[in-house]
């Protein structure tokens, strides 16, 4: 039992926002999330679970949140995790569901890093030239070695410590077996009671690393998949997880076979979908295969709760090789407003909030934006991030005064 609750304190909702230079205020009010259908009651089942952590400091609320490059690189997800577990959880909750996007030679999170040993083969859902089982991460790595290795470091300890870890990965395959160097004795391998993962408590809480060590029992020459790690401790809060994929499109998640049942495990009481950016990239954009496709993504994430809270959020403005508007961006941008109202799901409609067409420029020249006016710096991210967790919030505040 830890000896400090993390509700002790209450924090306040109220936080400036942060505008551009030069921004036209009158577009300040747009930054709102939008309902659509029955989203509103779906969203108070969300927003009764936040005053349950804030006033009585219970209650678990799984976040997913599901995108492209821009949720890989975690800068925009991590800072609305930053926020939405300081605001309303009052600093309590856990990493949630991580990847070791180093092993398949892509970027990972900058909150943690990873070390490997072991020779590993990668799959992910945006590589059409490849069949693979994927599931909620988008991506999986593999190995058939003896012995391999995996070593979580995490940089932010804040992040929240643990003391169980779910590990995704094949259960059907049983020629391998879990071990914990530096822990011996400290942990108990749970089966889980549903094929998908398999689940270690550990009798004390973990903090900065965490190192998984793969063993073969046999001798077949058989792979073992690993498909992610949820870190979690078991304490009332907030468990944000951020699954993107570099050039993820809509469609890419649905070659995730395993999706739904790995989201089912998680239990989440919200997602939020960030796609987008991809689909609308090349010259030609099919707004009628997209939305069908986003619709489709929607029913599989639906499928472990037909009253899911679902928030898509809007691309923000992009130039198509640095310098030519992308006239397709407005077009994105009414088809996930008409996927919302045939789905019943919120929008958040970033593209509007920054500014609309060519905006992209306006932010490059502040710093905001990447070389490739497709991407944002760092600071762009965090900006993007306080925008949403605002509207998060002021839409809970509505909430709260609709229900005294």
């Amino acid at each position: 039992m830890k000896l400090i609750s993390c509700f002790l304190l209450f924090i306040s909702l109220n936080i400036p926002a942060i505008k551009l230079k030069g921004q036209d205020t009158s577009k300040e009010n747009n930054n709102v999330i939008q309902f659509f259908g029955n989203s509103p009651k779906h969203f108070d089942r969300l927003f009764k679970s936040f005053n349950d952590l804030i006033i009585r400091g219970e209650g678990m609320i799984n976040i997913v949140h599901i995108g492209d490059s821009h949720i890989q690189a975690d800068f925009f997800s991590g800072q609305v995790r930053k926020r939405l577990v300081s605001e309303i959880a009052s600093g309590c909750g856990s990493r949630g569901l991580l990847f070791p996007y180093r092993i398949a030679r892509t970027n990972n999170p900058v909150d943690y890093f990873v070390k490997f040993t072991g020779n590993w083969e990668s799959c992910r859902n945006v590589e059409y030239n490849k069949f693979c089982l994927l599931g909620l991460t988008g991506i999986m790595v593999k190995s058939k070695d003896s012995i391999s290795e995996i070593t979580f470091h995490f940089r932010d300890v804040s992040s929240g410590d643990f003391n169980t870890i779910r590990i995704y990965h094949n259960t059907s395959e049983n020629s391998f077996q879990f071990e914990f160097p530096g822990l011996e004795g400290k942990y108990i391998i749970q089966n889980a009671s549903s094929p998908g993962y398999t689940q270690i408590l550990f009798k004390e809480f973990q903090t900065d690393s965490l190192k998984i060590r793969i063993t073969r029992k046999d001798t077949l020459n058989k792979y073992f998949n690993l498909y992610g790690v949820e870190f979690g401790n078991g304490d009332a809060g907030i468990i944000y997880s951020s699954t993107g994929v570099n050039g993820a499109e809509v469609i890419s998640f649905l070659r995730c076979d395993l999706l739904t049942g790995q989201l089912a495990t998680v239990k989440p009481g919200l997602v939020i979908i960030s796609l987008g950016t991809n689909d609308a990239y090349p010259v030609k954009f099919d707004k009628t295969t997209f939305m069908e496709n986003y619709k489709d993504l929607i029913r599989n994430i639906r499928k472990i709760d037909p009253d899911l809270p679902v928030l898509l959020t809007i691309p923000g403005d992009s130039f198509r090789k640095r310098r030519y508007v992308n006239k397709n961006l407005p077009v994105l941008r009414e088809a996930i407003f008409d996927v919302a109202k045939e789905t019943d799901c919120a929008v958040w409609d970033f593209y509007s909030i920054m500014g609309g067409t060519k905006s992209i420029q306006k932010w490059y020249k502040a710093g905001l934006a990447a070389k490739d006016k497709l991407h944002f710096s760092k600071a762009g991210y965090i900006i993007q991030g306080n925008l949403l967790s605002d509207s998060l919030l002021d839409a809970y505040s509505t909430f709260i005064d609709r229900t005294k």
